[in-house]
């Protein structure tokens, strides 16, 4: 029999991190963190509960939208044999790249019951990306679909390079090298065998918005601690068994990892949305009103039209989450205006794939009520998670700790911080201090311990603050559906805008909205579908500049990115 083939150097040798597996001693604690057990586990404490998807899961086009938590679970156990029946052993590498559907991460669950490492990646890379991150997995298996073979060019020779075996879901005709899924059904139960909770667990990546998306590696032990805040009970906050919880999260995201440790602690009733643009989205919430909604902040700029509905399908939330990002204050006013609930609260998390929550702030009605005002109210992000996180900004240059109220690189020291950058932790290495982890993002921590955020260090503008012109801007001019400045070395910064119905901004209206803004070039007008996005909805700045401006640099130096 033949020896099992070395296991790659960054499954063994990686970074140092802490576990933590309470944030008091009274804390609720997620049940599980293990991807291969999190449905089981959410089966067994509430097997009848619902999970709702927007369309049929592309493993099964023939299955219900609506199925139990159980009838989830059984479909990980068949996804499992599937897998098994394919050749994935224990420490195989399980590269997931397909549409966006929560059966991305019922695959990721299936490779991980295995003893396998899921790598769940986005459905919107280019032929280039998509091979450097497979490249950087070192021989994976690969579950993809028609589409993703033929839009990253993964032709046979290709995957014959990078893949020990590639699966297609929905056929491969014409492929004899690639195995079709239809072949693999009916494979027997698969032996469960999870991996230890210190080990690596899953893979995902960056969003990918200045270049090629990191690979970020994580445990059982590292999403455990990441989840702490998601199982917490806070008061009002709080996900509850009772809750309708509709979320919006691309499903290959490190974030989809602790929302099942959160979704199998509080057992939620779930609406999982893969299309965000899809014509049934507000029917589906119609007939399912959510009392919590979590999505991304662009997707809530998209939403703001059907926040303003006369059928007002967010009537009955009570808790709205952004995750990722900064959100925009018109965003905010718009959703917590439309919901009937007396005390609606909006919570913003700053959070990054390798280090998860870094900060977060709750926000009522009433923080968002000025228009327009400088300085926005939503740059001020909020503060670490008591009792589990120390924040600090350093300048850029030295690395030493600079005052409070003084511009830094923030830095944050919690527990669950990646394990590494696969095929790239030199990258990670230049991040870590200690225990201390470098966000690469510019901002202020205010003498309260707030966090003010003014940029990516590689967008920086001198003496500015894009995030914060981007959301003076839209709060002051309605029509505006996007609104992104950007810095370009040698030039004002270029605000880039578009509109609803593309109407253009009259001269008098822009020259209103900037008048007391620090000079800027004259506006681009794009059509929001050209601008370039990541599959989590961030704008790829770079991309966008040289896409206006073609050989133009940035200003920032990117070292952290």
């Amino acid at each position: 029999m033949p020896a099992a083939p070395a296991r790659p150097a960054f499954l063994t040798q990686y970074a140092p991190t802490r576990f933590r597996r309470a944030i008091t001693p009274f804390s609720r604690v997620p049940v599980t963190a293990r991807m291969g057990e999190s449905w089981h586990v959410a089966a067994e404490r509430a097997g009848s509960r619902r999970v709702l998807v927007d369309r049929p899961a592309d493993i099964d086009l023939d299955g219900p939208t609506d199925r139990s938590y159980a009838e989830w679970a059984a479909m990980v156990d068949q996804a499992a044999g599937w897998l098994r029946e394919a050749g994935v052993r224990p420490w195989d590498r399980v590269a997931i790249l397909k549409a966006n559907h929560l059966d991305v991460a019922l695959l990721g669950c299936a490779a991980a019951r295995l003893g396998a490492i899921p790598a769940m990646l986005a459905w919107t890379h280019s032929p280039e990306v998509a091979r450097a991150l497979l490249s950087r997995l070192e021989k994976p298996f690969l579950v993809t679909d028609r589409t993703q073979l033929t839009a990253c060019r993964l032709d046979a020779a290709t995957c014959a390079t990078l893949t020990a075996r590639t699966i297609s879901i929905d056929a491969s005709e014409g492929r004899p090298d690639v195995v079709a899924l239809d072949d693999l059904r009916g494979a027997a139960a698969a032996p469960v065998q999870l991996r230890a909770a210190e080990e690596p667990m899953v893979i995902t990546h960056t969003s990918g918005t200045t270049g090629i998306p990191k690979l970020v590696m994580h445990s059982a032990q590292t999403i455990h601690s990441l989840a702490l805040v998601e199982a917490e009970r806070w008061p009002l906050l709080a996900l509850r068994a009772a809750d309708t919880m509709a979320y919006c999260d691309p499903f290959c995201h490190q974030r989809m990892a602790t929302a099942l440790a959160a979704m199998a602690t509080a057992t939620p009733r779930m609406l999982m949305l893969s299309q965000p643009q899809s014509p049934r989205l507000k029917q589906l919430l119609l007939d399912n009103p959510p009392t919590v909604v979590e999505t991304l902040p662009n997707i809530y700029l998209a939403w703001e039209g059907l926040a303003r509905d006369d059928t007002r399908p967010f009537h009955n939330v009570r808790v709205y989450i952004n995750s990722f990002d900064a959100i925009h204050t018109r965003t905010i006013r718009t959703f917590l205006d439309a919901t009937d609930r007396r005390l609606p609260i909006w919570v913003q998390s700053w959070s990054q794939s390798e280090a998860g929550a870094i900060v977060i702030r709750p926000y009522l009605r009433s923080s968002v009520r000025r228009r327009g005002h400088r300085p926005a109210p939503t740059q001020l992000l909020g503060w670490p998670v008591p009792f589990l996180s120390r924040i600090r900004a350093v300048d850029p240059d030295t690395g030493a700790k600079v005052p409070r109220g003084h511009l830094g690189l923030i830095e944050i020291a919690q527990p669950g911080r990646s394990l590494a950058y696969v095929g790239e932790q030199e990258r990670h290495d230049l991040k870590r201090d200690g225990w201390w982890w470098n966000t690469g993002d510019l901002g202020v921590i205010n003498r309260f311990g707030a966090v003010r955020l003014v940029d990516r260090e590689i967008d920086r503008i001198p003496g500015a603050s894009a995030l914060e012109l981007e959301d003076v801007l839209l709060d002051r001019l309605p029509r505006t559906t996007e609104v992104v400045i950007l810095a370009v070395d040698g030039m004002p910064p270029v605000p880039v805008i578009s509109t609803a119905n593309n109407d253009p901004l009259e001269d008098a209206e822009w020259a209103t909205a900037v008048a007391d803004l620090p000079p800027l070039a004259k506006p681009v007008h794009l059509s929001w579908a050209d601008f370039p996005r990541t599959a989590t909805w961030k704008i790829r700045r770079i991309a966008l500049r040289e896409q206006l401006f073609s050989g133009t640099s940035a200003i920032g130096a990117g070292r952290w990115t």
